[in-house]
């Protein structure tokens, strides 16, 4: 699941069976402004330079890789959802909540909020 949306964010790239098969070197001669803008594009999508450009001769639209924080904030909103999902489930089953596991949500809920805030 891609935590921005969209179906094609390129740094949830899937291993190709066929990288093995790689070898053609394509080298290109840049002017500094045209390399500090290709430096720039790299650094923002997390990529590596060789991924980059076989992302954009296939015309996936590149998008920048989301901040750590976000990143955090998207595994501990799992953590949460799993968690109300396992007390919700218990709760149907046997008619109670236990406190341990609504305290344990509770702490999830103020560890998002702190990073939100940090934000």
């Amino acid at each position: 699941m891609n935590p921005l949306g969209g179906s094609n964010a390129a740094y949830f790239i899937r291993k190709e069976s066929f990288m093995r098969t790689r070898n053609i070197t394509a080298k290109a001669m840049l002017s500094k402004k045209e390399n500090e803008h290709f430096e720039k594009q790299v650094s923002l999508s997390g990529l590596s330079k060789s991924e980059f450009l076989r992302q954009r001769i296939l015309n996936v639209d590149i998008k920048p890789r989301p901040p750590d924080e976000y990143i955090k904030i998207y595994k501990l909103l799992s953590n949460l959802a799993n968690n109300v999902n396992q007390i919700a489930k218990h709760a149907n089953a046997t008619g109670y909540i236990d406190p341990n596991q609504m305290d344990a949500a509770v702490l999830l809920i103020r560890k998002c909020w702190e990073h939100v805030e940090d934000l």
